[in-house]
């Protein structure tokens, strides 16, 4: 929860969600309860700059799903998605829509939540230093990045940082950067669920219940000719 005479936190989650899966939804659940957000935005992107999108979904698409999927949370959780990413042409580069989130929430401080293995990844992207101008890290952990990898990045990229003295009730810990902005580190479970294996199984037809929400199963298997042919590419055996 934002501290005494700060502003009140806006979480954001990002991701292509191609598709949405309950691990993303355990990211949003338990980033929540310890941070104490206004609102929580899912922010599909785009056109992600890392990532090839011959098999992504539509936009549209993933965006009726994230709705579809927020709408069985309790409301009172405030959970919705924006399609900022979606209102520009090009690469959806993170630091771009942290500035215009910026504008439109003047009364707030984003929270933009990256798993552990983007955060290792942090110096490859777009104005990455820029990120903090506008918006704290929250990081979680993921496969074989959790607080050591944390501890050990931040230290890195920002050699001037120091570990907070008074962390958040629910937060393990984290840093205060030269300047401005905080990194935060939330220990939560480690699903070992990705929208990677779930293109996967998909394709070769294993079950994906208790893997994605009801509303997106329904949606993949509405399309589910034209899904598996544009996914079928990346098949990997195995999984």
């Amino acid at each position: 929860m934002a501290e005494s005479g700060e502003k009140p936190w806006v979480l954001l989650i990002g991701g292509s969600f191609n598709p949405l899966h309950v691990g993303h939804l355990r990211i949003a659940i338990e980033s929540r309860e310890m941070l104490n957000p206004d609102l929580t935005l899912f922010i599909p992107t785009a056109s992600p700059p890392h990532k090839p999108d011959a098999s992504l979904l539509p936009f549209s698409e993933r965006c009726d799903m994230l709705r579809q999927s927020l709408a069985l949370l309790p409301e009172e959780w405030n959970m919705a998605v924006s399609e900022v990413e979606n209102e520009r042409s090009g690469p959806s580069y993170t630091v771009d829509t942290l500035d215009v989130l910026a504008e439109r929430f003047p009364d707030n401080r984003l929270v933009f939540v990256m798993g552990g293995e983007d955060y290792a990844n942090l110096s490859t992207w777009s104005r990455w230093r820029e990120l903090v101008i506008h918006a704290d890290l929250a990081i979680v952990p993921r496969k074989e990045h959790g607080s050591e990898s944390f501890d050990a990045v931040t230290v890195a990229l920002w050699p001037g940082a120091l570990p907070l003295e008074r962390p958040l009730p629910m937060v393990a810990h984290g840093f205060a950067l030269p300047g401005c902005g905080r990194i935060l580190y939330l220990p939560q479970p480690l699903l070992m669920i990705s929208s990677s294996l779930v293109r996967q199984r998909f394709v070769t037809g294993r079950s994906l219940d208790f893997m994605v929400p009801a509303p997106v199963l329904a949606g993949l298997e509405k399309e589910a000719d034209s899904i598996r042919s544009s996914w079928k590419a990346e098949q990997r055996p195995g999984l």
